[in-house]
C-alpha cells in the first residue's frame, strides 16, 4: 500500500514543500504540497529529480577508486583510511594550508554534512578554505557586518508588500529568490503588477525576469556602483532624504551625502549607458513608493565594487 511523506526540497534555499508518494521503497510520485504556505504547490524540476537521484542506475552507493584507467568498489574503512593517511602524509610533507576545502550546495543543505564540517575544519588548520560563498555572495555578508554587526544579518526584501521592487543584477525567476528565500516567485512578482506596483530591473542581459518586469534598463556591466550612488546624489538633492524612526541608530549619512556630490545623474549616465533623466526617475518613483524594496544579486556582488554596492 502506498504512502505520502510531507518534506521540503532541499536542493536550494527556497526549499518548496513537497508531497511523496512511495510504495515497497520506490518513490512513486513527487508533487508540489499545495497545502504549504510558503510555497503554495509550487515546484521547479529540481524537486521533480528528487527520485532519479535516489534511485538512478548510475548513482554511487559505495566508494570507487581509480586503478589505472578504471575503477574498483572500496569498502567505507577503506576509503576513510586512504583518504585520513593521504592528508596527514600531504600535510606532514608541505604543511597544513597544502590541503584545500571547497564547500558548496549538496553540503550546506545538508544537516548532518553541515553540522560536522566545521570539526572538521578545525582538524585540518588549513587557511585554503573555499565555499560557493566566496565565489557568490560575501559581498552581501561583508555590507551586513558593515551596517549591521554580524555577516548573516542579511535584509530580507518583503517583496509580498512591497508596491516598488529595484532589482539589480538579479534573476529570480532563474533563483527562486535567492537570499530571500522566495519559492513561487514567479506568482508573487504578478502579485506586484497587479496590485499596481512597478518592477524595475537593472541589469545587461536580457534574463528570464525581463520577460515580467514593468521595465527593463541594459546597464553597462560593472558599473551599478555609479548608478546607485546617482540615487543617493537625487535623493539628497530633491530632498527626499528621511531616515525617521531609523535616525536613533544610523551613522554616517551625512558622509553619504558628501561623497555622493561627486556622482550626479549626468555623471553616471556616461558611466553606465542609461540617461540621466531615467535614473533622476527611477530614484523619485523609489522615494516616492509607498513601500518599496531595492534588491541586488550576484551580478552587483561579483564585480569590482561588489561590497559597495551591497
Amino acid at each position: 500500500m502506498s504512502e505520502v511523506h510531507y518534506r521540503a526540497c532541499n536542493l536550494c534555499e527556497a526549499i518548496c514543500g513537497i508531497e511523496i508518494k512511495h510504495e515497497d521503497g520506490k518513490v512513486l510520485s513527487i508533487t508540489g504540497d499545495k497545502q504549504d504556505p510558503f510555497s503554495r504547490g509550487h515546484i521547479c524540476p529540481k524537486a521533480l529529480a528528487l527520485k532519479d537521484i535516489y534511485e538512478d542506475e548510475n548513482r554511487l552507493r559505495r566508494p570507487v577508486k581509480r586503478t589505472g584507467s578504471d575503477w574498483r568498489e572500496i569498502s567505507w574503512d577503506e576509503a576513510f583510511d586512504e583518504i585520513a593517511g593521504k592528508i596527514k602524509e600531504i600535510q606532514a610533507k608541505y604543511g597544513r594550508n597544502a590541503v584545500a576545502v571547497f564547500q558548496g550546495n549538496p553540503s550546506v543543505h545538508n544537516f548532518g554534512t553541515l553540522l560536522s564540517s566545521g570539526e572538521l575544519l578545525k582538524a585540518l588548520k588549513t587557511q585554503n578554505h573555499y565555499t560557493a560563498t566566496s565565489v557568490d555572495q560575501l559581498p552581501h555578508h561583508f555590507a551586513a557586518w558593515a551596517m549591521l554587526g554580524h555577516p548573516l544579518l542579511l535584509p530580507i526584501p518583503d517583496i509580498d508588500r512591497t508596491e516598488y521592487f529595484l532589482i539589480f543584477g538579479a534573476n529570480p525567476l532563474a533563483s527562486n529568490g535567492s537570499l530571500m528565500t522566495s519559492p513561487d516567485i514567479i506568482n508573487r512578482l504578478e502579485a506586484i503588477k497587479k496590485r499596481g506596483g512597478q518592477i524595475v530591473l537593472i541589469d545587461p542581459r536580457r534574463t528570464e525576469t525581463a520577460r515580467v518586469a514593468s521595465e527593463h534598463h541594459f546597464i553597462r556591466p560593472s558599473s551599478d556602483v555609479y548608478f546607485l550612488l546617482a540615487i543617493i546624489n537625487t535623493l539628497f538633492a530633491e530632498n527626499l532624504v528621511n531616515p525617521a524612526h531609523l535616525s536613533g541608530f544610523t551613522d554616517g549619512v551625512e558622509t553619504l551625502r558628501e561623497v555622493s556630490k561627486d556622482y550626479a545623474p549626468e555623471k553616471a549616465a556616461g558611466l553606465t549607458g542609461i540617461s540621466a533623466s531615467e535614473i533622476k526617475r527611477i530614484a523619485i518613483e523609489f522615494a516616492n513608493a509607498k513601500s518599496a524594496v531595492c534588491y541586488g544579486r550576484i551580478g552587483v556582488s561579483t564585480q569590482k565594487f561588489g561590497g559597495l554596492c551591497q
